[in-house]
């Protein structure tokens, strides 16, 4: 058979029919192939049927099976990271769901999950579960109970899976005590162990439990929840000056050039300037490109570390922002980076729709960007660049106000963001995406359109108040008219 025989196959297999009634034959199949071909999406859960569902769980049931396929459903449509969307090849499927699937401890945790995701996306603000969650729940922490009750259960990875699992029915409840009992937990297991590998799994769980994190730390930043350093802990921000040490200066050359020139200006603190080393790792990614031959072979491996480290480099893009909140530190281009590609890497599209920590990112990002007084050259670079590319991240669903507001400022304000060529040339001195290109020129011309716009409307406003002023200075007012008629009667 050739490469994509299997595939048909199993399409065909679980290709939706019409039933068709057969006569004189009640043993017979109600339903047959239909000649009609249907488009129908492959899934994984397709697949699995034939195999796993055969025994599914006694305790599963209709309801169960619609949340996982509505589970998987998500998962597929999910951005790893900048438009990449990798279908049945996304992590959470490719990996933790087989994984998932063929444990029953993991598969009650994994149904846990997915019904409290499945509930949530129906009635997002209704927190009271049901009986059947609550049997749900029970299950679940009784099986992790039963895993880590055994011998040398810190090396399990099972157990990350499953507490993995339990943190997404917490985030769907709110129940942000037992998010961080959860992850307290993982951060042990994970100390324990010495630390994580690369493997697709050890990968798929930091992917998630830094999403935890960073949700976590962003809540705190934008004051949506209550600070809470046992949480996510302080660290020290330092400031150097040069000349600066050998590490930094690896450090700085790993950078593209417009990022470069702002580090060697001493504005970026030494914490800043790793993690933009970090995100420098894995931004090749993106284009397709890889870091070593044996990757080149492996697109699960590239998939796996795109689900990973932009979640990482997004998750310590916020830490720094509470560090520099807790140390008294005043806004500046350091807040822009990390506010920047928080929400770049991790934001709204057509497949993630729009909450409170969107809206507020937002708000907090035009709020630095006002308060930094006459930037230099570096700096202001560094503002075009990430304006535009939040504002071409955070409306790939629809139009946002607050992210035109924030694009149309930067145009105001810098005179070098008002030509495309201009504008085009000082991206690429950051990370360029050539297949974006086109992309961000179109965002970049609607935000000159609306700056058109603006100025022939504002000019139209101008013409009326002049002419209503000139036709109000050359009426006669209400005193002379009275004194010229009481000049007529004296006469």
């Amino acid at each position: 058979m050739g490469a994509q025989d299997p595939l048909n196959h199993v399409r065909r297999l679980h290709r939706r029919t019409r039933p068709v009634q057969v006569k004189d034959n009640r043993d017979a199949p109600t339903i047959v192939p239909s000649t009609t071909k249907e488009k129908l999406i492959l899934t994984p859960l397709d697949s699995y049927r034939r195999d796993v569902f055969a025994s599914y769980p006694s305790g599963g049931g209709d309801m169960s099976k619609e949340s996982i396929d509505e589970y998987i459903g998500i998962y597929r449509k999910e951005e790893l990271c900048l438009k990449i969307t990798p279908d049945v090849d996304h992590p959470a499927v490719s990996v933790v769901f087989p994984m998932s699937m063929q444990d029953p401890d993991l598969f009650k945790c994994l149904l846990m999950g997915a019904q409290s995701l499945y509930d949530w996306r129906r009635d997002p603000f209704h927190v009271n579960r049901s009986h059947d969650m609550l049997k749900l729940q029970n299950e679940a922490i009784l099986a992790v109970r039963k895993r880590l009750s055994a011998p040398e259960a810190h090396l399990d990875d099972g157990i990350l899976v499953a507490i993995t699992h339990l943190m997404v029915a917490d985030s769907c409840r709110r129940d942000l005590l037992s998010l961080k009992a959860h992850l307290r937990g993982v951060r042990q297991i994970i100390s324990l162990r010495g630390g994580l590998g690369n493997s697709p799994a050890h990968l798929a769980v930091t992917a998630i439990v830094n999403m935890i994190e960073f949700y976590i730390a962003l809540g705190q930043y934008l004051e949506i929840s209550p600070d809470d350093p046992a949480s996510i802990s302080t660290r020290q921000i330092e400031f150097i000056h040069h000349p600066f040490p050998p590490d930094i200066c690896r450090d700085i050359a790993k950078l593209p050039v417009g990022l470069a020139e702002a580090a060697l200006t001493g504005h970026l603190s030494v914490q800043c300037i790793k993690l933009l080393a970090e995100a420098a790792s894995w931004a090749p990614l993106v284009n397709g490109a890889t870091t070593s031959p044996e990757q080149a072979t492996n697109a699960r491996d590239r998939y796996c570390r795109l689900f990973a480290e932009p979640r990482e480099c997004s998750r310590n893009a916020v830490m720094l922002l509470l560090d520099l909140r807790r140390s008294g530190l005043p806004p500046g281009l350091e807040h822009v980076i990390c506010l920047g590609l928080a929400i770049a890497v991790r934001h709204v599209s057509g497949e993630n729709r729009t909450n409170i920590f969107d809206t507020a990112s937002l708000a907090a990002l035009a709020k630095v960007i006002k308060t930094i007084d006459n930037p230099s050259v570096a700096d202001s670079e560094v503002i075009i660049w990430m304006s535009l590319l939040v504002t071409w991240r955070t409306q790939s669903a629809k139009p946002i106000p607050r992210a035109n507001e924030l694009l149309d400022y930067v145009l105001e304000s810098f005179p070098a963001s008002r030509t495309w060529k201009r504008v085009s040339m000082i991206c690429r001195k950051f990370w360029w995406f050539e297949r974006f290109q086109s992309d961000w020129e179109r965002c970049w011309r609607r935000a000159i359109t609306r700056q058109q716009q603006r100025s022939v409307s504002e000019s139209s406003l101008r013409g009326v108040r002049c002419r209503e002023a000139f036709l109000a200075s050359s009426l006669p007012s209400s005193a002379s008219v009275r004194t010229h008629s009481n000049i007529g009667e004296v006469e």
